[in-house]
């Protein structure tokens, strides 16, 4: 049986039915990925021309669909794939276009504005869709309910300019400001402008680049586009297009007219206090936190998604899951609203945010839409039927509030009559790296075609399995792989681009692999700690605070002028007739001191690697003297060692690596993302001192998340490729752990040993490690300080990295200090402490900094607001929705445990664990790993957290 052409004889009845539009509900069944799916509907808008409008279930769900959609968009386009189709030469005319519209994930009744970032997507979308005809607009359930703006004030919120045209520069920063934009001189960033004279510099969300529009009065005399950096134009322009960053306008005078408003509405003596700090801000013009979602008093929004769109397919992708999302949503909506209201606080009725239930089930109504299940309408059917029979007839209202999640809205009822199909897909077998696996199937699977298609002697190959690469370096190395197996793999077999998982047809015999099916994931289950190692008694990170709060009665501190004394907290004392909080002091013999708290500098709190109990000094002693003076002694030996240590770097010979091999090429070509100027300028850096013979000494200074480990990473490669060892050194071992994964996925393609030697390993596993590095069977090894215990040799040691090093002991540090003679470093650091910092500006050692962050990378939203259950309970339910994590800073050991509980109490279906520095150091790494391996959703910390998690 022909089942490839009963699949496309599927298509086609489908193409056809959507074509037609006589039928208001399609449902097709059996497409089990969101992969899966785009290939299927990116198939049906080259041959239906219309808009498809993908409704998921979370802004998540939604960047995935944008992501699959826009590879098989391209790969369709570009002739890389087809199905059978008389429509081909439409299909590389087609020019795609897809708009993503988010959804605020910020609760509208917890006082917070949403992203930024959000607000410029929405902006972006919505003002695109005033514009231009999508092929596909993919957006959250949320987001289609979401009020906005009608089109044309959308439209009219940005501006087009064109030369030799009129537009007052006074208009335009009237504009600019009301959507959001910010003045800075220089402008550096998106949504920024400046002013200059009669020059204009402005940033839209949707350039890739700044323009300068200079006016000549009220007349636009030229538009160029310029560096933000070098501030030099590139190119002149005809016209532009300014976009708004948000899909509402905001003056000074709004503000104080909504001031007004508010202050109408929210008469009632229990909104005063509420209201008073916003009105404060509003009655000048400013904004406040929170101010998006009270704005609609000012300028209300009655239209929604449905008023931009015409002639489009709605496309529901799992409706049994979207309806009870959208009803939970509803519910939280109502509990919000009454909570808010209840408790004194400011917002406006739900039904002024969003569509209710019944508008949005008149709007459906009016819609053709298809309906992706991939269990069937039939599976459907029996869950709204259970659901129906579970309602209990006699339960009273609370009990039904309380159950809300679980009733349906009737939006996608079975009951509506709906043509249907089914297109069967599957997932993809993992191989897990097993590449001699993956290369039988793929042979197996090429013979089985070649018999089936009578083809000629060709190479062994096969046309109906894709492999997807997120870059060129990684689909040559399989290549080269496969070749070693005796298999070709034609070219347009191997396509490049960003698809979230393989799956299989089996009725067009497609298959789709992609690089995580062939080389796999690491997980966390593959190490779990041994439980015959035996408990530590005592941890001493607990000697890290964040300030004098934390100081509590009986903790040691240390005096500049005294020395060690006993902190037994504060009093208030009459000094010339004022009264003055003083730190009481204990020293030896019950000696009291009186500190002043203006000069809380004199105190600092005690710390030592020894957990015995320090005694205390004597008041007017000479220990403390004698004390200081010995370590004055030391900094300077030290300082002396050090110098004479990088002097003697400079004149010791070291081994010179050599320059790129191909596959360090191929290495390079399998990072998925685009380099920073800064990345690529540290990584340059560091191969000039890895092939001079001059040990390198170098440290990379960048923020979290800005690419320090891509520049490790690259170094150890080139020092493997000459036949040389790396040792990878980190503070803590849930780090190593972490470094551990990320190293093997990293290599995955290449013929790189990489083992682990930490605790996380039992002692005969550690005994079998440090036996294979020493005979040099381990290319990279990366540990905590273990590395650095004597029985550890690694005979061909060339690259030694070393991350947060100011984080390592004295004696760890000491033994750091011999390897530094003879081998290269690199010190990885998004802190370093001053002394490092120093000597990296001094000379004393090479330094780069990786200052830009990547593309793309979301900007820290960070807002300060009273302390309140609400807010706590919105901003952690929000962050779960969107299967999230929450790391909870709580700075006080002794009440951490009260914290979690009573975070419980708010969120009582979360799961909750807490970690501090007093804990024993196991049950803390156990508690951090739990987190990591998604075990927990909320992990209660100190500041200790920053001490080793990536």
């Amino acid at each position: 049986m022909n089942y490839a052409a009963e699949t496309t004889t599927e298509l086609k009845r489908l193409r056809d039915e959507i074509k037609r539009g006589a039928a208001r509900i399609v449902s097709l069944s059996g497409l089990t990925s969101i992969a899966a799916k785009a290939f299927i509907l990116s198939e049906l808008r080259t041959e239906t021309q219309k808009t498809f409008v993908i409704i998921t279930d979370s802004n998540k769900d939604s960047e995935t669909w944008e992501c699959d959609l826009d590879f098989w968009t391209h790969s369709l386009e570009s002739g890389v794939l087809s199905l059978k189709s008389e429509n081909r030469d439409s299909r590389l005319k087609t020019q795609d276009s897809r708009l993503l519209l988010p959804s605020f994930e910020s609760d509208v009744y917890a006082n917070v504005s949403p992203h930024t970032e959000t607000l410029e997507k929405r902006a972006l979308a919505l003002w695109d869709l005033t514009r231009v005809k999508p092929d596909f607009l993919i957006l959250s359930a949320k987001s289609l309910i979401t009020k906005t703006l009608a089109p044309n004030e959308i439209k009219n919120l940005g501006a087009h300019l064109k030369r030799d045209e009129d537009f007052a520069p006074e208009f335009l920063i009237e504009k600019l400001v009301a959507s959001g934009y910010v003045r800075e001189e220089p402008l550096k960033n998106i949504g920024e402008f400046s002013v200059r004279g009669g020059i204009v510099d402005v940033w839209s969300p949707d350039a890739e680049m700044p323009v300068r529009i200079e006016f000549f009065g009220d007349t636009v005399d030229s538009i160029r586009e310029f560096d933000a950096e070098t501030q030099l134009s590139t190119r002149q322009l005809k016209e532009i297009s300014i976009v708004p960053m948000r899909e509402f306008s905001a003056t000074a005078k709004d503000f104080r007219d909504w001031a007004f408003f508010a202050g109408e509405r929210f008469s009632d003596e229990k909104f005063a206090r509420a209201l008073k700090d916003r009105r404060q801000f509003a009655e000048m013009g400013e904004d406040f936190s929170g101010w998006e979602f009270l704005f609609p008093m000012v300028n209300p929004r009655q239209s929604s998604v449905f008023d931009f769109l015409d002639d489009c397919v709605f496309v529901f992708d799992e409706p049994s899951i979207i309806e009870p999302t959208l009803s939970t949503f509803y519910e939280n909506l109502d509990v919000g609203f009454a909570e808010t209201s209840d408790a004194g606080e400011i917002g406006l009725e739900p039904n002024e945010l969003f569509l209710s239930g019944e508008d949005l089930r008149g709007k459906l109504d009016a819609k053709q839409r298809v309906e992706l299940r991939a269990l069937g309408r039939t599976a459907a059917e029996t869950d709204e039927q259970f659901s129906l029979n579970t309602e209990s007839p006699n339960e009273n209202y609370e009990s039904r509030i309380t159950n809300y999640e679980k009733k349906p809205l009737f939006l996608f009822s079975t009951a509506e009559r709906a043509v249907e199909f089914e297109i069967q897909s599957r997932s993809t077998r993992k191989y897990h790296g097993n590449i001699k696996e993956f290369a039988e199937k793929f042979k197996f699977q090429s013979s089985k075609f070649k018999v089936e298609n009578q083809s000629d002697h060709r190479p062994l190959t096969t046309d109906h399995s894709l492999i997807v690469f997120q870059s060129h370096g990684l689909a040559e190395r399989l290549s080269e792989i496969m070749r070693d197996y005796d298999i070709s793999v034609p070219d347009d077999s191997l396509l490049i681009g960003d698809l979230s998982g393989g799956f299989e047809i089996p009725a067009l015999d497609l298959i789709v692999y992609t690089e995580t099916d062939i080389f796999g994931e690491t997980t966390q289950q593959e190490f779990q700690k041994t439980k015959s190692q035996k408990q530590k008694t005592k941890s001493n990170l607990g000697a890290f605070i964040s300030d004098f709060r934390d100081l509590k009665a009986g903790d040691f501190v240390v005096h500049v002028d005294h020395g060690i004394g006993r902190f037994e907290g504060l009093q208030t004392l009459e000094t010339g007739g004022v009264s003055r909080e003083f730190m009481l002091l204990y020293y030896a013999e019950n000696a009291k001191l009186f500190v002043p708290v203006e000069r809380l500098d004199l105190v600092s709190r005690f710390s030592s690697g020894e957990s015995a109990q320090p005694t205390l000094d004597r008041l007017g002693g000479l220990g403390w003297q004698k004390t200081k003076a010995k370590a004055k002694r030391a900094m300077r030996d030290m300082a002396d060692e050090l110098l004479r240590l990088y002097a003697e770097r400079k004149l010791v010979e070291g081994f010179a690596f050599s320059g790129d091999t191909p596959w360090q090429i191929e290495f390079e070509d399998t990072f998925p993302y685009q380099l920073t100027v800064d990345q690529a300028t540290a990584i340059d850096d560091m191969k000039e001192d890895m092939q001079t013979a001059v040990p390198m000494d170098r440290l990379i200074v960048g923020d979290v998340g800005y690419g320090k480990t891509e520049v490790a990473m690259r170094g150890a490669f080139k020092a493997v490729m000459d036949n040389k060892q790396v040792a990878v050194l980190t503070p803590t071992t849930v780090l190593a752990y972490q470094h551990f994964e990320s190293f093997k996925q990293r290599f995955a393609a290449f013929p790189v040993k990489i083992e682990l030697l930490s605790r996380f390993r039992s002692p005969k596993e550690q005994k079998e490690v440090v036996k294979a590095t020493e005979e040099n069977k381990v290319d990279i090894l990366i540990g905590t300080h273990r590395i650095l215990s004597s029985d550890v040799k690694m005979p061909k040691l060339g690259l030694v990295v070393v991350d947060e090093e100011q984080r390592f002991g004295v004696a760890h540090k000491e033994r750091l200090k011999q390897l530094k003679r003879r081998v290269d470093v690199m010190t990885l650091s998004a802190t370093p402490i001053p002394r490092t910092l120093n000597m990296s500006l001094l000379g004393m050692r090479d330094m780069s900094v990786i200052e830009t962050p990547p593309r793309d990378r979301l900007a820290i939203n960070t807002q300060v607001v009273q302390f309140s259950e609400g807010v706590i309970k919105s901003a952690i339910e929000l962050e779960l929705a969107r299967n999230g994590q929450i790391f909870f800073i709580h700075n006080r050991v002794e009440s951490i445990e009260s914290i979690a509980a009573h975070i419980k109490k708010i969120v009582p279906h979360a799961r909750i664990i807490f970690a501090h520095g007093q804990m024993n150091e196991k049950e803390m790494e156990q508690a951090m790993l739990d987190f990591i391996d998604y075990k927990f959703d909320i992990l209660v910390a100190t500041t200790i957290i920053e001490n080793g998690i990536d």
